[in-house]
């Protein structure tokens, strides 16, 4: 009889680096954004190199940790949202503690800002795999979407999100680097960030209100894409919302 090995701390790591990461990196994000004027904040630790690339990355990770655990408790176990909930709680410390520190480098530093923009992308790549096979039965005739369903679709919309807000926030780091016009009219340091998340939501949600936009061919090619994404999977969650929600047992409970 052929019995299953329990999977390797790896492998439950992987699991959760896959599910978890993106999420995890936005609060982060979130945290950073808190700062009320983040330029002069790290102004004032110019002169300790050690401090910023140490310290405050390490803060902001416990920061992004704390979090996620409270969310991973108080949110994630409930009925509506149970499929967020992670019992490997080691493997969720590591990823959020990671991705609370790799959010400050990809302020501090452009070469950071490609590699994690470039592990944000191939893990949205991943969701987007998965996401597919969902999406594909959901649109089958007769068949209604579940609480988990829409939970689901949720993560990759937030997944999808996140992976345009740092794409964004790369490609106007490449235009500096270049010393070209800037991709779009985004602050320096912490507030590029906040900026290139604001950004997105604004435009992903069709609000656009238009103080913040792409100022090069590129970019623009960068926003349409966008938009066209947004409007897609606003339009599909729309048509399987209409067609009803299966309510399953465990969801009344």
């Amino acid at each position: 009889m052929n019995t299953l090995k329990p999977a390797s701390a790896m492998q439950r790591f992987s699991i959760v680096l896959q599910r978890d990461f993106n999420l995890c990196f936005f609060l982060s994000l979130s945290i950073l954004a808190l700062y009320p004027d983040p330029e002069h904040f790290f102004s004032q630790f110019r002169n300790s190199p050690w401090f910023i690339y140490t310290i405050i990355p390490a803060f902001n990770g416990i920061y992004t940790t704390l979090l996620a655990l409270f969310l991973n408790r108080t949110v994630s176990r409930r009925n509506y949202t149970r499929n967020f909930y992670s019992a490997d709680i080691p493997a969720l410390i590591a990823v959020s503690f990671s991705a609370g520190c790799l959010s400050t480098y990809i302020t501090l530093s452009e070469a950071a800002t490609y590699v994690i923009s470039v592990v944000i992308i191939y893990l949205a790549y991943r969701n987007i795999k998965q996401f597919a096979a969902l999406l594909t039965s959901l649109l089958r005739p007769d068949t209604t979407a579940t609480i988990k369903d829409l939970g689901a679709f949720a993560n990759f919309f937030i997944n999808l999100m996140i992976s345009f807000s740092v794409i964004n926030l790369s490609l106007n780091a490449i235009h500096n680097h270049l010393n070209i016009e800037q991709a779009f009219n985004f602050g320096s340091g912490l507030r590029a960030i906040i900026d290139s998340i604001y950004f997105s939501i604004i435009t992903m949600t069709t609000v656009g209100y238009g103080d913040i936009y792409p100022h090069t061919t590129l970019a623009r090619l960068l926003t349409g894409a966008e938009c066209l994404t947004s409007y897609l999977m606003l339009g599909i969650m729309i048509g399987i919302v209409s067609r009803g929600i299966t309510v399953t047992p465990e969801n009344r409970q």
